[in-house]
């Protein structure tokens, strides 16, 4: 496993050093599209509501009351803490944001508008400013302002009918939409980054779940769907040409063998198909995916010493680039930890800090 998190904020040499998102998002989806970008070595202001914060921090399991999924999803960014309900607090968000080149926000439709947060009240005094809006459900129709997670989702894309399950459904057993979501938000943050540098100008980008989740479903599993009237050649769905066998000591996903391998061994069969190059692959329980070879040498896994969590394991940023690598990592922070960095970097005084910290606006 690779190196382990350095305590300070060092300058990154990321692709994306330079850098500046406020993230005003919370539990998964837009944490996670934020952390990919931090990754990548953009600094994230991270704002949450002063004392309990982003409500993933307690979702989970935990210890010394740090969440195994926020040190994940919220790791190599700073936190601030500002009640947005209180008007100084909403002025400093907008001061913030106006030192930013990227807001992400997931609040249900028209929340921000009623705090004065929102993509069109921005938009005049910052008109280079890139502005992520995330929904459940999108921002029209009847369903647009239901509070939505992610099976939810799961149920109205149609993922779950396609389990092969029918009574009741089975749910995908991962929050799938909600990281399928923040993967779209990171490349549409992006490539709205790019835009700019061609002179496209700052931009309102809207997401939501749903038609994420459709786009992403739609390939394979939707793809008798996908021709109207007659004439189409319909097929089964992709995984019924895949299965799950049994070993002697485990299990192995391959095309369909039709017959009865628990006789051998799990590493008798890999090496067999590897050797007439017919994919396939043990099915790790979670428990043995740290222990997998493969995994050890990419070295997909590193270890860290959180400074509340303790010892942990995260897995690397995926992409790894050759010549501009995020040099270091940092734990996710606490509730705001860098409320007072950040906000003197404003040039406000400790003594400004204090009073409004006296009357609920920060924290």
């Amino acid at each position: 496993m690779s190196e382990e998190f350095t305590s300070t904020f060092p300058a990154s040499n990321g692709p994306l050093a330079g850098v500046r998102i406020v993230d005003l998002s919370a539990v998964v989806s837009g944490p996670m599209a934020a952390v990919m970008l931090a990754d990548q070595g953009a600094e994230v202001i991270k704002i949450e509501p002063p004392g309990w914060g982003d409500g993933v921090r307690g979702l989970g399991a935990s210890r010394n009351g740090v969440s195994a999924i926020f040190t994940l999803i919220n790791r190599n960014k700073k936190s601030v803490g500002l009640n947005l309900k209180h008007p100084q607090g909403r002025q400093l968000a907008e001061e913030l944001i106006g030192t930013a080149d990227v807001v992400l926000q997931n609040y249900r439709p028209g929340k921000m508008k009623r705090l004065g947060l929102d993509y069109e009240t921005l938009k005049p005094r910052f008109p280079e400013l890139i502005y992520l809006s995330i929904s459940g459900m999108g921002e029209v129709g009847p369903y647009a302002g239901q509070k939505v997670y992610d099976y939810v989702i799961q149920g109205m894309s149609g993922l779950l009918e396609a389990q092969g399950v029918q009574d009741p459904y089975a749910m995908v057993r991962t929050i799938i939409f909600d990281k399928v979501t923040a993967l779209t938000a990171a490349q549409a943050m992006t490539a709205a980054l790019f835009a700019r540098e061609r002179g496209a100008g700052g931009q309102h980008i809207a997401l939501s779940m749903l038609d994420t989740a459709v786009y992403f479903n739609w390939a394979d599993l939707m793809w008798n769907q996908s021709f109207e009237g007659e004439g189409a050649a319909l097929a089964g769905d992709l995984a019924d040409l895949y299965e799950v066998s049994a070993t002697r000591d485990g299990a192995i996903v391959s095309h369909p063998l039709n017959g009865d391998c628990s006789a051998y061994s799990t590493e008798e069969l890999i090496d067999l198909f590897a050797a007439n190059e017919i994919p396939v692959g043990r099915v790790n329980r979670r428990d043995d995916l740290v222990n997998d070879p493969q995994i050890q040498a990419a070295e997909t896994l590193e270890r860290l010493q959180h400074p509340r969590a303790g010892a942990m394991i995260h897995p690397r940023a995926p992409a790894r680039f050759g010549a501009t690598r995020h040099g270091s990592n940092q734990p996710s922070p606490d509730v705001g930890e860098h409320t007072a960095a950040v906000l003197m970097g404003l040039g406000y005084s400790m003594d400004t800090l204090i009073e409004w910290a006296q009357e609920g606006a920060i924290g």
